[in-house]
């Protein structure tokens, strides 16, 4: 089955296999970080975020929000004291970065990083780690 990034059912999913999924429990382990992920144009002319709230590994929180393009979602201020960081890519980009077809250094030039940009490369392994594990959900635009 593959997941729709930015969607409820891929944000449920995740709930559901933290709980299950003994390798999602480890990788995971010690990562903690509030960020927003920001995939712009994706299908059906739509912005859409995943709010993720981590918390030595586990999921304290998943909101999605899906806006028509082009959407505030882009624009809007950056609120540090709810999130460490937000992140805001074409959603291709963001789902090309998730299957490894660009790398972290080729990301950065197309990704807008905005935030505490030190917590999340501190954070690194943890993060891609995630990354990884979305990619073998099978994650789709």
């Amino acid at each position: 089955m593959t997941w729709q990034l930015g969607t409820q059912e891929l944000a449920d999913e995740c709930l559901r296999r933290q709980d299950a999924d003994p390798e999602f429990q480890e990788k995971f382990k010690g990562l903690t970080i509030k960020i927003l992920l920001v995939g712009t144009d994706a299908p059906g002319n739509e912005d859409r975020q995943l709010a993720l709230d981590i918390e030595n590994g586990h999921f304290d929180e998943i909101l999605v929000s899906r806006e028509t393009a082009p959407s505030d979602l882009r624009s809007a201020p950056f609120d540090h004291t709810k999130y460490d960081c937000r992140a805001v890519a074409p959603q291709q980009t963001l789902i090309d970065l998730i299957d490894g077809k660009i790398d972290l250094i080729t990301a950065t030039q197309l990704v807008k990083l905005e935030g505490d940009v030190g917590k999340l490369i501190t954070q690194m392994a943890g993060f891609m780690a995630f990354l990884e594990y979305l990619s073998h959900m099978g994650i789709e635009a």
